[in-house]
C-alpha cells in the first residue's frame, strides 16, 4: 500500500486543523500517518490516537527503542526507510527529509483514499461560498 502527501504544514495546529478537516470528510484516522522529526513535537490530542506518527527520532527512546523502531518501522525510527519504503525516490526523500528538519510536519494518506477527489470537494465548497 502506498502513502500520499497530502500537505506539509509549518505547525502543530495547521496539521491538526487538517486532519479534523479530513476526519469531517470520512478519513479515518488508521488512513493517517504524520512524519515530523522528533516524535514528541506531534500533538494530536486524545482523539487523534488511532493515527500512526513516524519520526526520526524521539528525545525518551532509549537506545534499545531506537534498534526497535528502526527494525519495525514502528513509531519513532528512520524516516529515509519508511519513505522508501513506499516507493519515494531519493531524490523526493531527500526533499522531505530536509522539510522536516526544518520542524515541518508531513501528512501522508493511504492510497485508497483519493486526494484529487478531496482537493476538489474543497475547490467547490470555496466557489459556492463566493
Amino acid at each position: 500500500m502506498e502513502k500520499n502527501v497530502y500537505g506539509v504544514f509549518d505547525s502543530n495546529p495547521e496539521l491538526l486543523a487538517a486532519i479534523q478537516d479530513l476526519k469531517a470528510k470520512g478519513v479515518s484516522g488508521t488512513q493517517m500517518t504524520v512524519a515530523a522529526d522528533i516524535k514528541r513535537d506531534v500533538q494530536l490530542g486524545n482523539e487523534h490516537t488511532d493515527i500512526l506518527i513516524i519520526a526520526n527520532q524521539d528525545k525518551e527512546d532509549t537506545l534499545f527503542l531506537r534498534i526497535f523502531h528502526y527494525f519495525t518501522d514502528e513509531g519513532s525510527g528512520d524516516l529515509r526507510s519508511f519513505f522508501t519504503k513506499y516507493g519515494y525516490s531519493f531524490a523526493e526523500t531527500k526533499a522531505m527529509l530536509q522539510e522536516v528538519s526544518a520542524k515541518k510536519f508531513f501528512l501522508l494518506l493511504d492510497e485508497e483514499v483519493s486526494i484529487e477527489e478531496l482537493k476538489a470537494g474543497e475547490a467547490k465548497s470555496k466557489n459556492n461560498s463566493l
